[in-house]
């Protein structure tokens, strides 16, 4: 009877251990490391994982070099595949389903310890570690994301992290319409139009020329954004963009406190031939020339605008390379940003195309353009060297 009694409970304290629930302190979390040899970042990134190691056994790194590395681009690729997401800046972190850009002490290294905690303490599938066989396969619901929630006039309830870039795009794309070099080109694109008698010629004329305009500036905003999403974890280049920030905000505060009006790079003799070139694409006979006309005018006008204005699309692309976005949301957010870089010139070309009341731009609306262009500029260029993580929306 006792030897039964024994065996029952033997089973017993058998069958318990399987359903002792783990400790989240003993959960062995993956991550996945992919660096560059040669890259600053990720050697920093390597160190605080090597002492991470020391303290946290319950840590598996699994690391792959992409720069020479054939295995490594190989998985790379692989993971790219099954997330949808493009591993274009090295050091890139994946842990469970997030993933971690660059790094920044103080910073990055506090979000690689939330992020390790989140995936202790909840349910999360380990997508990639399945694809690499070195995590169980998945059954079962995982927790969702906890997101801040605030609450907007007419929109409701959003997630916080969703409205900051693209408030970002809206204000920064519409402050940049309204530089006084756009506005010049556009109201004298405007002056020479309305000469033309047949009203739709002068619309369609007008349009293409906007049109265009915009879809030069996204581009050269993508080329941009390229180059900062391959170097853009290199503090260097972080240090030069915030240095042409807050010198092109110094110039343009200083140009604001002068009484010059209009832009500054366009000069009078360039102004007089911009003119001379829009009176004779207006007055081809052949529409379709005229076409083309406005077109590479469109193209001409803007490299010499993109001199005046290139500070706040150069300082935004930094911004989009600094946030873990995916590179179509980066697309997304250019091409919100342009598209409000272009509604100010629509809105305007509208008014003044249905009234007819041209009064050139006025030294005060030049003046308080560059006060306040420059004043971003400026605080963006700082925040961009010596606080990176607030133009994340880490305030941490």
């Amino acid at each position: 009877m006792v030897k039964k009694l024994g065996i029952f409970i033997f089973a017993l304290l058998l069958l318990s251990s399987f359903f002792t629930p783990v400790q989240a302190e003993d959960k062995v979390i993956n991550i996945f490391s992919f660096h560059a040899e040669g890259c600053l970042y990720c050697a920093k990134e390597e160190a605080f994982f090597q002492e991470l190691e020391k303290t946290d056994k319950n840590l598996k790194i699994y690391r792959f070099e992409i720069a020479y590395d054939k295995e490594g681009q190989a998985v790379a690729k692989k993971v790219e595949d099954l997330l949808g997401i493009k591993i274009s800046t090295v050091p890139y972190v994946i842990i469970g389903r997030q993933s971690i850009i660059g790094f920044t002490e103080g910073i990055t290294d506090k979000e690689i310890l939330e992020a390790i905690e989140y995936n202790r303490t909840h349910v999360v599938r380990d997508i990639v570690g399945e694809m690499l066989g070195v995590a169980v396969p998945f059954t079962g619901d995982e927790d969702d994301p906890k997101e801040t929630v605030i609450r907007l006039p007419f929109f409701g309830e959003v997630k916080a992290k969703s409205v900051s870039l693209p408030l970002l795009a809206v204000v920064i794309g519409t402050l940049d319409g309204f530089n006084p070099c756009a506005m010049w080109v556009l109201l004298l694109l405007i002056s020479m139009l309305i000469h033309i008698k047949e009203k739709w010629k002068m619309w369609t004329l007008g349009l293409i020329f906007l049109f265009t305009s915009a879809v030069m500036y996204f581009f050269f905003m993508l080329s941009w954004l390229n180059i900062t999403m391959l170097f853009g974890s290199v503090f260097i280049l972080r240090l030069i963009i915030g240095a042409v920030a807050v010198g092109g905000g110094t110039i343009n505060i200083r140009n604001g406190l002068k009484k010059d009006d209009g832009c500054e790079v366009v000069d009078s003799t360039q102004r007089k031939k911009l003119r001379q070139r829009i009176q004779e694409i207006s007055d081809q006979p052949t529409f379709i020339l005229a076409i083309v006309g406005i077109m590479g005018l469109a193209i001409t006008v803007n490299l010499v605008e993109l001199l005046c204005s290139a500070g706040l699309p150069i300082v935004f692309t930094q911004v989009l390379a600094l946030n873990q976005v995916t590179y179509w949301e980066k697309i997304g957010y250019l091409l919100l940003y342009v598209s409000f870089f272009l509604l100010d010139d629509i809105v305007v070309f509208v008014i003044a195309m249905k009234t007819f009341e041209l009064t050139g731009i006025s030294t005060k609306y030049a003046k308080y353009s560059h006060l306040i262009g420059g004043a971003i500029m400026i605080i963006l260029g700082i925040l961009m060297v010596v606080k990176p993580g607030w133009l994340m929306f880490n305030f941490s």
